[in-house]
């Protein structure tokens, strides 16, 4: 597979390379990360072209650990890292950071399970398996929504109601996600309430009830007050997306046990940087 790559893209073995152990070439649609591969004719190889170049800078910050056990690890995601391989890029990211993390001083591969995502720009509580014992119990509580996840969210203008349900659908049209009226997409249920007021913008605590693609950012846009700094759905311009997975709350899928995750709020915010913030916004 790398010499043949080298001989179609005019590129040395070793820049042919980089890119399949990067994540950066496709076969029939599937990942391909054997450079030795050798393939029987008729195959479609892809190239997703890097825009950075084959650069490999992320690794997992120890610090930003919020906690680990034999079954789990709970990671502080900074915004701008992907949770999971991009297309052209299967090493910056924070799966297969955590992954990295896990094998330095480990005799055997790491098992490392992911249930849920943030988006690229969303910093926050990430929670991993790592031991597959549990996997499945997990799953089936997030498929159950007795994990519960409450976001911290500036918007841009002032709501009129210090708290509200949004309940419409989600749906996609022409290519993108989007909010349908209730019965015409997958529903979606979000709670939000109002946590301060400042003249042009608010700060909310939102609790998505459902784990629809884009839920809060596309709910608040249909409300009228997209997420400060959201460039795809509300063009508020702003140093970052102004969206954070504060808290996770769960049973331990092992033992039981009450588990209560929480990021604390980023510093790049704007103040207030501490709330006395209630339980439950619901």
């Amino acid at each position: 597979m790398g010499d043949l790559l080298s001989q179609q893209l005019l590129i040395s073995p070793a820049a042919a390379g980089d890119l399949i152990d990067f994540g950066s070439v496709y076969l029939d649609g599937r990942l391909e990360r054997d450079r030795q591969r050798r393939l029987a004719g008729g195959e479609q190889v892809t190239i997703n072209w890097p825009r950075g170049g084959v650069r490999r800078f992320y690794q997992i910050d120890p610090a930003r650990i919020l906690y680990r056990d034999r079954f789990l690890l709970a990671y502080n995601k900074e915004p701008g890292i992907p949770s999971q391989q991009v297309p052209a890029d299967a090493y910056n990211n924070i799966y297969a950071a955590v992954q990295r993390f896990l094998e330095s001083g480990s005799a055997k591969p790491p098992y490392v399970a992911l249930h849920h995502r943030l988006d690229r720009e969303t910093s926050g509580v990430m929670l991993f398996v790592v031991d597959r014992s549990i996997n499945r119990r997990l799953s089936d509580a997030f498929k159950a929504h007795t994990v519960i996840k409450d976001y911290l969210v500036w918007v841009a203008g002032n709501p009129a109601a210090d708290r509200w349900t949004a309940a419409d659908d989600i749906n996609r049209k022409n290519g993108r996600h989007t909010t349908v009226p209730r019965g015409q997409g997958k529903p979606a249920e979000t709670v939000f309430q109002v946590l301060a007021r400042e003249p042009e913008q608010t700060l909310l605590w939102a609790r998505p009830k459902t784990g629809r693609t884009h839920q809060i950012r596309l709910h608040l846009a249909a409300a009228g007050h997209p997420v400060l700094g959201d460039r795809l759905y509300g063009k508020t311009p702003a140093a970052r997306l102004y969206l954070h997975a504060y808290r996770l709350r769960l049973d331990h899928p092992a033992t039981g046990a009450p588990l209560l995750l929480t990021a604390p709020i980023p510093q790049d915010w704007p103040p207030p940087h501490t709330l006395d913030l209630p339980p439950s916004p619901a």
